[in-house]
């Protein structure tokens, strides 16, 4: 008959008391071990990458143009008769006076056709005189019956006749006179000499363009824009011009005039704006440029680098700050910048974009970043 050991209750006891402990710790260990495993293979399995989280910015459609300022009033000053330039008393650049006298011509001819004409005048003068006196002595004598109506008729038409002539004479001496004072040019307006194209002793046709004269007043800035540039129906939000050489120096501007002509040669078109109250500095002449407000509204952009596309459409990764999970994700591009991108829809306020390292990266792939980059 086997013995039973004194020893045996107490470690059958002691079993059904601690027996399951052991076993118990060694599962936790073995799953604390697991886990941290799985996590230590997440960690080395996750891409770092730069992220950005996104922000909605006031969008600003810009555009610029060069430039120069005229005067919105310029007048082409000719003679009106052919001769020889005597003198010029004007030069470009130079500020005149209504009526002062820029320039003149020989008036030699014009003297001697004056005389002429004054001599015409007086010679018709005295027959109107003659055929006055003799109708008056003809009226007489018919009275009395010594003459007869015809011998009066042609005394009267003899004294139409005369009248006729004086007034003709009459005008040549005003034109005589309108050509000696058309041998004189002088200016229309006030304002300032932007070019002259004759010399002294230079012979000039009538007609011919000698000056252009920059009326005083109101200012435009005229461009050659690109017909392309004119082709949307985008009202401009905003205009100011800039002189070119001093960008503090600037002034608001409005569309004027849009010529509806083209100039083949360049593409372009040429537009007016009207300078609201213009500072002294933007002289006749001067260089610069506009800065065109197209439009104005609260958008996102991105880098470029976190562009890609899914299945042809644009696209960005963006990772969720939870799980640090990324997926793809399709955006709307409103259109390129020099240095982002305008997005017109897809994104979110404050979603976290991939930057850097987005071409490492695949659906539902772990991630990793710096905490700085979201905040």
């Amino acid at each position: 008959m086997p013995q039973t050991s004194p020893r045996a209750p107490e470690r059958a006891r002691w079993h059904r008391r601690f027996g399951a402990a052991p076993v118990l710790a060694a599962l936790s260990v073995l799953a604390l071990t697991a886990c941290d495993a799985k996590d230590k293979q997440t960690a080395t399995n996750a891409s770092h990458v730069r992220v950005e989280a996104a922000a909605v910015t006031s969008d600003v459609v810009r555009a610029s143009a060069t430039g120069e300022i005229k005067a919105r009033v310029e007048s082409d000053l000719s003679f009106k008769i052919s001769g020889r330039v005597i003198s010029r008393t004007a030069g470009v650049g130079d500020h005149v006076k209504a009526g002062q006298v820029l320039a003149t011509l020989d008036p030699t001819e014009q003297k001697a056709d004056l005389e002429s004409a004054r001599a015409a005048v007086a010679s018709q003068e005295a027959t109107l005189r003659m055929t006055s006196s003799v109708l008056s002595r003809r009226k007489a004598l018919t009275r009395t019956g010594a003459m007869s109506q015809q011998d009066l008729d042609s005394a009267l038409q003899q004294y139409q006749s005369a009248e006729k002539d004086l007034d003709a004479a009459r005008a040549k001496l005003e034109t005589a006179m309108e050509a000696l004072q058309q041998t004189v040019l002088r200016a229309d307006a006030d304002g300032t000499i932007t070019a002259r194209d004759v010399e002294t002793g230079q012979v000039v046709q009538a007609s011919t363009t000698v000056f252009t004269l920059a009326h005083e007043g109101e200012r435009d800035a005229i461009f050659n824009v690109q017909e392309s540039a004119l082709s949307g129906r985008t009202v401009p939000r905003s205009i100011e011009v800039a002189l070119l050489s001093r960008p503090d120096v600037k002034a608001q501007a409005t569309p004027r005039e849009v010529s509806p002509v083209l100039d083949r040669s360049l593409g372009t078109v040429r537009v007016k704006l009207a300078i609201s109250n213009p500072p002294e500095e933007m002289t006749l002449g001067s260089a610069i440029v506009a800065n065109v407000v197209l439009d104005r509204q609260e958008r996102i952009s991105i880098p470029w680098q976190s562009l890609f596309s899914k299945t042809g459409t644009p696209a960005v990764w963006v990772v969720d700050p939870e799980t640090k999970i990324s997926r793809m994700k399709p955006v709307t591009i409103e259109r390129y910048d020099a240095s982002r991108v305008v997005l017109s829809g897809g994104l979110e306020p404050g979603e976290l974009i991939v930057v850097d390292g987005g071409q490492f990266l695949r659906e539902n792939h772990p991630v990793s970043y710096s905490e700085d980059q979201t905040r």
